[in-house]
């Protein structure tokens, strides 16, 4: 199975949740840095969602060749495996 290509939003959300960590790893008030760190794990719950929901969703033809190849075996089997005259 071919993953999901990521979007250029999420892409950006992606590195914006890195500059977050970074900002959390900082010497900062310990409030900056929990917001930073909450901010990070806020948007990586954001992605992981949205990249299930593209993986859940069936591609467009993906099946089509896989189900004709399955009814052609199974028309043969059929044949083969039929009352014998």
């Amino acid at each position: 199975m071919t993953p999901v290509p990521m979007r250029r939003a999420h892409t950006a959300l992606a590195i914006v949740a890195m500059f977050l960590v970074a900002g959390a790893l900082l010497p900062w008030s310990p409030l900056y840095r929990l917001a930073c760190a909450a901010g990070a794990i806020a948007i990586v719950l954001l992605l992981l969602v949205a990249r299930l929901r593209d993986h859940s969703r069936p591609t467009a033809g993906g099946g089509g060749e896989t189900q004709a190849r399955i009814d052609r075996i199974r028309a043969e089997r059929a044949a083969r495996m039929g009352p014998r005259r």
